[in-house]
């Protein structure tokens, strides 16, 4: 199923742009192929502040956030998860302001049993752009109510793009920040064994039936129709997952081959993602025993189970 991708973004860089009256985004300098035009930071709150995902550690970035926040202060700084394009930052916010530091925990706090397993090999590849200086004052959980300046936050635990990967629903906003799980210029990278495509499905899944009417997402413009890019979404990972498996039905193939085959007008700097999240297709099924392989590896030939 193809999907029609939002790709008309032109934010200010280094300003707060207001999208409600207690609400502002600022975008970072740090735009990129994988980061589109840079990681979205979120300041909810009027005279009391709650940063959500203060992004990479640039100064620029940095003194953008300081100057709206003024003479302010900051409570808390929630973290979607510890990408170094999401999380480096709030360590300096923290020293600057005080705030506490919430998340759900490092980057492999929630991984599966099998991807523990295959993160031991040393042909998998992954564990890019993770943030390895992580620090957390509050830990949370799945479903955890938080209460914050008048704020009613519930934490929605939404693992695949990385283990520790949350959401966070506003009651108040009807509204969601749905960090890299959902956004509307892309699908997202999953990246064994940091990425888990099973668990970001099924991620997909839970906040299908959740009832947000906005997605505040961690790059890109807000999704006003979130639920139809959810399930949307959902049917393109099965699409791709059938044509992975027509394209190793008589001859098995590497995660690039299958890449090459399966991908149409794929820009050359995102094949290496493209890879990467082939490889989690191709994790997925083996668990459900619909591809085999001799050995785990990037480099390695995966045949359709017959």
């Amino acid at each position: 199923m193809a999907i029609s991708f939002d790709t008309d973004h032109n934010p200010i860089v280094g300003k707060a742009e207001k999208l409600e009256d207690d609400l502002v985004v600022i975008t970072a300098n740090n735009a990129s192929p994988m980061t589109f035009t840079g990681t979205r930071s979120y300041i909810l709150g009027t005279d009391n502040l709650i940063v959500i995902d203060p992004g990479p550690d640039i100064n620029q970035h940095f003194d953008a956030i300081m100057d709206y926040i003024g003479n302010r202060k900051v409570t808390d700084i929630i973290l979607t998860h510890s990408h170094v394009d999401h999380s480096p930052l709030s360590r300096r916010l923290k020293n600057e302001t005080g705030a506490s530091i919430i998340g759900f925990g490092s980057a492999d706090e929630a991984r599966t049993t099998f991807m523990k397993e295959l993160s031991s090999s040393l042909d998998l590849g992954g564990e890019e752009g993770i943030d390895k200086n992580l620090t957390l004052d509050e830990k949370v959980i799945d479903k955890q109510k938080l209460v914050k300046n008048n704020y009613n936050i519930e934490v929605v635990h939404t693992p695949g793009h990385l283990s520790n990967h949350i959401c966070l629903a506003v009651k108040e906003k009807k509204a969601l920040f749905s960090g890299d799980h959902v956004m509307g210029w892309a699908t997202t990278l999953i990246s064994p064994p940091d990425g888990d495509l099973g668990s970001f499905m099924r991620s997909l899944e839970k906040l299908s039936e959740r009832d947000e009417l906005i997605y505040y997402p961690g790059h890109g413009k807000p999704l006003r129709e979130p639920k139809k890019m959810v399930l949307a979404q959902i049917a393109h990972r099965r699409d791709r997952e059938t044509q992975i498996l027509s394209s190793i039905s008589k001859n098995s193939k590497t995660p690039s081959e299958i890449v090459d085959d399966v991908y149409i007008d794929l820009n050359p700097m995102l094949k290496t993602a493209a890879i990467r999240n082939v490889l989690a297709h191709l994790i997925d099924l083996y668990e459900r025993k619909k591809v085999s392989v001799d050995k785990f590896a990037i480099t390695a030939k995966f045949f359709k189970v017959i």
